[in-house]
């Protein structure tokens, strides 16, 4: 009788556990209070004594770095807390290097001296970018958004919009932002909307919320403008015929949730199964899916409803609408970062996406000086507290180095143009070639294990693979 009590007590921990953590990664990381230092918008102009105040701090531990404001130039005055916020001034936030940046005492002055996030544990405690932060920045205060990267959309204007600010509202329009192009065509030609002009498009406001795109207009008083998002403001009130005529877009819409849009799936009625629905939803592409006697169906067409449930569920899905959100977070725009996760994805999200230049190609006809920097997004800057931080598994994704390249940089593309699957474009020469350097059976290796990818397609140089392909799952 006592064995078994005590086999139900065991039973009932286990079960009360599991569902613990169950409902823990259900409900995600619940976001802690941060009390952040007020930091004013980055100047224009300002004297020296006002750049070192701001600053004194932060070289008390970063004694070296590449660049001190960001800019090639030394006309450029900026302090570190201008553009990264923090407190550079407090006798607590001063550093001591000579005790090693990972004694307690210099782990407390960077703690008070840096913003802190209020997702620590989505930030794995270190200064790589994280691996597939999908929608990570809308959910983080921006505080600590522009700690960690100024040149971000949603905090831009405070630390670059005194000098870049036409630049800044450009980009936040660009078509490498909204995504227009992808978005616009997908919509129209999977049933979504019909219209040929493209009405959405990515954009969120500082705190992370999904905002509306207005083209500027000369035709719109301000109190107008601050009312031409509505949908009832019409389209052909904001643009000029001639603006019109050259392609401009007047407004763009946030994309809306993939289960809330009926399905308009123009495709799925020619898929087998899907007419007899069970207990369970309709099953379509699959016409036999319970493993009885297969019964010959019409494709697509259920016979009573397409769910037993509520819109989202069964075939109440907008496979093109859902498709495009997986897009967006698996291959994102310049509002996010990069995926992080393997070479030709390391970028960080806004200008820095351009113009901070990662390790991403070790191949010198693709990224010239940047190639000896190698793939694996590792850093170059002489930054004491950063320098010498070798690859990890779980800690590439910085930065080159505390500096900005000119736009368009070689080394910059491959992490805007995101490989697809396993396969990626080459970048500047044409030829396709395979990505990823995790099939041993494509890539030599050195004794050392360094990976060598073959410079054009390995059917070139290995037809005799061409039969195993499928094998190595390409």
């Amino acid at each position: 009788m006592m064995r078994r009590l005590l086999a139900l007590q065991i039973f009932l921990l286990m079960a009360m556990t599991a569902g613990m953590q169950g409902a823990r990664a259900s409900e995600g990381e619940k976001p802690v209070a941060v009390t952040y230092r007020f930091t004013p918008p980055a100047p224009r102009e300002q004297s020296e004594a006002d750049v070192e105040a701001k600053s004194k701090g932060c070289y008390s531990c970063h004694t070296q770095t590449d660049r001190p404001s960001m800019h090639a130039t030394p006309a450029v005055r900026l302090g570190c807390t201008d553009c990264h916020g923090g407190d550079s001034q407090s006798p607590a936030a001063f550093g001591r290097p000579e005790l090693g940046y990972d004694n307690p005492y210099n782990l407390a002055a960077m703690k008070l001296a840096h913003p802190q996030p209020t997702l620590p544990g989505a930030w794995g405690g270190t200064s790589a970018n994280p691996k597939r932060s999908y929608t990570l920045l809308n959910k983080e205060a921006p505080e600590y958004i522009r700690f960690v990267n100024p040149s971000d959309y949603r905090v831009a204007r405070e630390a670059c919009g005194s000098c870049h600010l036409e630049i800044i509202e450009a980009t936040e329009r660009s078509l490498m932002s909204t995504g227009a192009m992808l978005w616009g065509g997908a919509a129209y030609n999977n049933g979504i909307v019909p219209y040929k002009n493209y009405i959405f498009g990515e954009a969120y406001t500082r705190d992370g919320k999904a905002a509306c795109i207005l083209s500027p207009s000369s035709r719109l008083t301000k109190e107008e403008y601050a009312e031409a998002c509505k949908p009832e403001f019409g389209f052909d009130k904001i643009l000029t015929d001639a603006e019109k005529k050259r392609g401009a877009l007047a407004k763009m819409y946030p994309l809306p949730r993939w289960s809330v849009i009926p399905p308009g799936d123009v495709f799925r009625v020619f898929e087998r199964g899907g007419r007899n629905i069970n207990t369970q939803f309709a099953e379509i592409g699959l016409p036999n899916p319970t493993g009885s006697i297969q019964r010959l169906e019409e494709p697509g067409r259920p016979d009573l409803k397409q769910s037993n449930r509520g819109p989202g569920t069964g075939l109440r899905v907008a496979i093109p609408v859902l498709n495009i959100h997986k897009t967006r977070l698996n291959d994102p725009f310049m509002w996010f970062m990069g995926t992080n996760d393997q070479p030709g994805d390391y970028r960080q999200s806004g200008c820095a996406g351009c113009h901070v230049i990662y390790a991403n190609d070790r191949e010198p006809r693709h990224s010239l000086t940047y190639a000896q920097y190698g793939r694996d997004g590792e850093s170059a800057t002489i930054d004491p507290t950063i320098a010498g931080k070798k690859w990890k598994p779980d800690d590439d994704g910085h930065g080159g180095g505390h500096g900005g390249g000119a736009a368009g940089d070689a080394h910059g593309d491959p992490a805007k143009h995101a490989p697809k699957s396993r396969t990626a474009s080459r970048t500047r020469e044409g030829p396709a070639r395979i990505g990823a350097s995790d099939h041993p059976r494509l890539h030599p290796r050195d004794p050392d294990g360094a990976v060598h990818e073959l410079p054009y397609a390995p059917a070139q140089y290995l037809p005799e693979l061409l039969p195993r392909l499928h094998d190595v799952g390409l």
